[in-house]
């Protein structure tokens, strides 16, 4: 049976969602995977949590039935069409939100026939999950030193000839081995000009004496995620990129310096770019500054100047991350980036920073 203190967490954040919300919305439906895990504890590919303002319903298949019985801290029932009916029946709200950047066309028709006024609210739950309450920060704290452990372990393989996908693999072994539940993303492990693309695939490429290594890497640990990005020269700068790289870590200064509860995204992403103007090189900055992260890599919010996230405000107990990047075609990248959480008077790191790295 799940623990009194853990169901009174995910209440908690089943009352956020409510705090989050217009009041005409009386009633929501959750079927993301991932949101359903967030309000209930349960890993479900499927299934269909009802709310409103007094009641919860968890609907699932018998694969989940008993499972959810035993451990969910909400009423559970099977995924039957009687189930629904009685709900809908017995209860007198007229509309009920959805989340509509994860409910298709084709479900969306499907729910009118209940009769009731289906509210699109696109990614319903971004507001609430954004604030990461202690298990979360705790959580995400564990998955961040594990993947700091990974960064320095794969750091000791460098050596001329071990190839990119060599390496990528070395460091899910490691990680597995050290009790991560899988990888957060993919892992970028990129040499020499391979580093230029942000977004690069590892390759069977061999590591070069002399080369640039941009290593981008995430880890999840129990559900929670993690992600940084460090450079490494190996045995001894690139002339240019070691320069381009100190002035990554100045603009990162400079945004972290304004992490602070009531500061917009657009200050922090305007405060990097900043720095990449005094030096001719915002051009080169060719991706946003940053975003949420926890129980997957990318989440709200994302960082930049433009886009309707622009004014979003920082707020205590955010965790983002903070990655300035510069990008020279057929020459090569650098990308520094580090979580940080923010905190009543500014941020902090998961993790001791290395100022050498």
């Amino acid at each position: 049976m799940i623990g009194l203190n853990e169901k009174e967490v995910f209440l908690q954040r089943v009352a956020g969602l409510w705090e989050q919300l217009e009041n005409s919305i009386e009633a929501c439906l959750i079927e993301d995977p991932t949101d359903l895990y967030y309000l209930t504890g349960l890993s479900l590919s499927k299934g269909s949590l009802l709310l409103t303002r007094k009641k919860q319903l968890l609907l699932v298949d018998d694969r989940y039935f008993q499972s959810a019985v035993e451990k969910a801290v909400v009423a559970v029932e099977r995924d039957l069409s009687v189930a629904w009916e009685q709900f809908f029946a017995q209860s007198s709200f007229k509309k009920i939100a959805f989340d509509s950047e994860k409910v298709s066309y084709e479900r969306y028709l499907g729910l009118q026939k209940y009769h009731k006024e289906f509210v699109a609210c696109p990614n319903l739950l971004k507001n609430v999950r954004a604030i990461k309450d202690t298990v979360e920060i705790g959580k995400i704290t564990i998955s961040a030193q594990l993947l700091r452990q990974g960064f320095t372990h794969i750091c000791s393989l460098l050596k001329v000839g071990i190839t990119e996908k060599e390496l990528s693999k070395e460091f899910e072994i490691f990680c597995l081995q050290q009790g991560a539940d899988g990888l957060a993303f993919e892992p970028i492990i990129a040499f020499g000009k391979n580093s230029a693309m942000p977004h690069y695939h590892s390759q069977n490429v061999a590591l070069e004496a002399k080369d640039v290594v941009l290593i981008d890497i995430g880890v999840v640990v129990d559900h929670y995620h993690s992600d940084m990005t460090r450079v490494v020269f190996f045995e001894e700068p690139h002339l240019r990129l070691s320069y381009l790289y100190q002035i990554v870590k100045q603009a990162q200064k400079a945004a972290l310096d304004l992490c602070a509860p009531g500061i917009t995204l657009a200050e922090l992403d305007l405060a990097a770019r900043e720095v990449f103007k005094k030096h001719d090189l915002e051009p080169f900055f060719v991706h946003s500054l940053g975003h949420g992260i926890g129980l997957t890599t990318h989440e709200f919010p994302r960082i930049s100047h433009q886009g309707k996230e622009a004014q979003v405000v920082l707020q205590k107990n955010m965790v983002v991350t903070i990655e300035p990047g510069l990008y020279l075609p057929d020459i090569g990248g650098v990308r520094y980036e580090d979580m940080v959480l923010i905190t009543e008077e500014g941020y902090r790191f998961f993790y001791p920073i290395d100022p050498d790295e």
